[in-house]
């Protein structure tokens, strides 16, 4: 009885181990991976980071400071090279980033735990944190602060040590 008891925990291990591997390939940082295997970032920790990846952070809020589009739902993220944009009249549509600075940016912020960017009228959102419907990030505001319609969205919106960039929280 004691050996197929051990058995059993044994085989049920290897099961949860299978299914968090699983997980953290297809579901890349989704509700199983990302629970355990992202953790949560305070401001402090978010300082240092932003401190340490400006130069990227900088070269893609320009470029998305100075585009006509309001709304970047993703940022190079699912075909390299590209935006996905959002218009009234066109609905979401796939457009070529025309900077190559930009691109290798995207790919070196997204190498170093960004998951997403997006833009928001006057607000760019860098996602370093998220779980299901939250994320926790560094913003850029291209007025200086965030437009106050987007603000109740946020639980956290506190500045960084240079104008115009935010720690945020969203859930």
């Amino acid at each position: 009885m004691k050996k197929r008891r051990i058995i059993i925990i044994a085989t049920s291990l290897v099961g949860v181990v299978i299914l968090l591997y699983l997980g953290m390939i297809f579901i890349g940082g989704g509700i199983i991976s990302g629970a355990l295997f992202n953790p949560r970032i305070n401001q402090e920790q978010m300082e240092r980071i932003f401190v340490e990846d400006f130069n990227f952070l900088i070269v893609i809020a320009n470029y998305l400071a100075d585009s006509e589009h309001a709304s970047v739902h993703s940022f190079s993220e699912r075909k390299e090279g590209h935006m996905s944009v959002f218009s009234d009249d066109f609905g979401l549509q796939q457009i070529p980033i025309s900077d190559e600075r930009a691109i290798n940016a995207a790919e070196t912020l997204r190498e170093r735990g960004y998951t997403f960017i997006f833009k928001s009228n006057n607000l760019i959102r860098f996602v370093r944190w998220s779980s299901m419907n939250r994320g926790r990030g560094i913003a850029f505001a291209t007025e200086g602060e965030p437009d106050e319609s987007i603000l109740p969205i946020f639980t956290i919106m506190e500045p960084l040590s240079k104008e115009g960039w935010f720690f945020y929280e969203q859930d």
